[in-house]
């Protein structure tokens, strides 16, 4: 009698569709990379603008909040942050004299080479018209600065006319299978160690890339017994003949930006899905379109009761902007 194996794959995607002084760092900070500030509207004392800073980390650090120097004359009673990503979301933003804070709920370790972007709504631009510069200091809860760094220069006057373009955050997820059956029978040795790849297409714009994730509803289950995972997770691997019997499980290969997550994956190590799932797949940065190929493998002797087992795999994307 022949053993059969049937899984059903489900994808899921989580979509989330411009003269200023600049001082130089303190000798223990290093240098952000990629800074950029920009403003709405460029007029002499226009009102409610949005400034935007954006900026690469270069230190590991615990951030709890981050300052940005602006124009003397500049105003903004009733600050609104509008876009944070890369840092933690729904902080409070404050300006004092020239120094607009961007203050997190608590402190976020964040390591380097992390693009950050903080857009703030309601200033008013200085009267005086000019060519200015902002200083960004990542900062601790001492506070101690960790990283600083000057932008690019914005012109405020009259003769000016503020650019912006702005691209929609994106993330396209697809996969080519949807559900497979693997006939398996112990007394055929073509039949007792069979393989089937699904294959996943990630594209995202998200500035600090995507993180996908693995997880199984229940080890396959039959009606009277269950096929168990090949290992408890990603951290340890079989491959070749090691790969033990009357188990089912996985490997991945990444195309493209991305990388597989997982000690258990090297020279094509095969791992159990686990019921709390996993990040098996990531990216630091956009991509244009990786493939991720989930090679699903299961092999059984006379000892694997005849029967049809099932489960359900659930991948997520998630990207990080």
């Amino acid at each position: 009698m022949k053993n059969s194996v049937f899984v059903r794959m489900l994808g899921a995607a989580v979509l989330v569709a411009g003269g200023v002084v600049v001082t130089g760092a303190p000798a223990s900070a290093a240098a952000l990379t990629n800074v950029g500030w920009s403003i709405s509207k460029p007029h002499p004392g226009d009102s409610g603008v949005r400034y935007s800073w954006n900026f690469t980390t270069a230190t590991l650090g615990t951030i709890r909040t981050v300052a940005f120097d602006v124009p003397a004359g500049t105003s903004g009673g009733a600050l609104s942050v509008t876009d944070v990503y890369g840092i933690t979301a729904g902080g409070t933003a404050s300006l004092s004299g020239t120094t607009v804070t961007y203050t997190m709920a608590s402190g976020l370790s964040v390591g380097p080479g992390v693009n950050v972007l903080v857009a703030i709504d309601g200033f008013t631009n200085t009267a005086t018209p000019g060519t200015y510069a902002s200083t960004v200091t990542t900062q601790t809860s001492v506070p101690a600065t960790i990283d600083t760094a000057g932008s690019n220069t914005v012109s405020v006057s009259n003769n000016s006319t503020s650019v912006t373009v702005k691209v929609a955050r994106s993330t396209g997820f697809s996969l080519n299978t949807t559900g497979f059956t693997m006939m398996l029978d112990p007394s055929v040795p073509a039949l007792t160690d069979r393989t089937q790849p699904v294959t996943l297409s990630v594209m995202t714009n998200a500035a600090n890339g995507y993180a996908l994730d693995t997880r199984i509803d229940h080890q396959l289950q039959g009606s009277g017994a269950t096929m168990a995972a090949s290992s408890a997770g990603k951290a340890t691997g079989f491959s070749g003949g090691a790969f033990p019997v009357n188990t089912f499980g996985y490997t991945v290969g990444v195309t493209g930006a991305g990388t597989a997550n997982g000690a258990g994956f090297a020279s094509t190590g095969y791992v159990g899905y686990t019921t709390a799932g996993e990040t098996v797949a990531s990216a630091t940065g956009p991509t244009n379109g990786d493939t991720v190929t989930l090679t699903n493998r299961a092999r059984v002797d006379f000892l694997q009761k005849s029967d049809a087992y099932t489960g359900t795999v659930t991948y997520t994307v998630t990207p990080s902007y």
